[in-house]
């Protein structure tokens, strides 16, 4: 016959061992670092200036090469994916193209409103989702809905 043993009271007194973290010391590199023998170019080096004209010329390097461009063109592309309730990849860039605006309009101007007088920086962006295609005009602060009637583009001085 098989015997078990009593359950006694002491038994259950005695104290779990607990897990206890020790910090490792940080490794020391075994070798230094190495300084660059070539000299590295600067960052105006890399960039291209872009024209400060207005072109009516597209860039297709531009958002490549201006990450404000891409931003806003990144933000026009969403706003139409929401508002058509389509997959983000259906809204291509089919051109963006800086301009300096005349006015406050940024060269879409709703009627009988009065602008102010003004050079700003911006770009024309054109998307399409199939056979429709969206305008904007941007600043560098906001994106505005065109329509094609709407649009006023300023003289490239040509």
């Amino acid at each position: 016959m098989w015997a078990l043993p009593a359950c006694d009271s002491a038994s259950d007194s005695v104290p779990l061992p607990t897990a206890t973290l020790i910090a490792l010391p940080t490794p020391v590199p075994t070798t230094p670092p190495t300084s660059t023998l070539q000299s590295l170019p600067a960052p105006i080096d890399l960039i291209e200036a872009l024209p400060v004209e207005p072109t009516a010329e597209p860039s297709d390097d531009l958002i490549s090469v201006d990450p404000i461009a891409a931003e806003l063109v990144a933000l026009a592309r969403a706003y139409v994916s929401q508002r058509d309730d389509l997959p983000l990849v259906r809204v291509r860039l089919v051109e963006i193209t800086p301009y300096i605006w005349t006015d406050t309009s940024l060269g879409c101007p709703s009627p009988d409103v009065v602008y102010a007088p003004a050079l700003v920086d911006g770009y024309r962006i054109v998307l399409t989702t199939g056979e429709q295609y969206h305008l904007f005009h941007t600043d560098f602060d906001r994106i505005v809905p065109c329509s094609p009637e709407n649009e006023v583009l300023p003289q490239t001085g040509e």
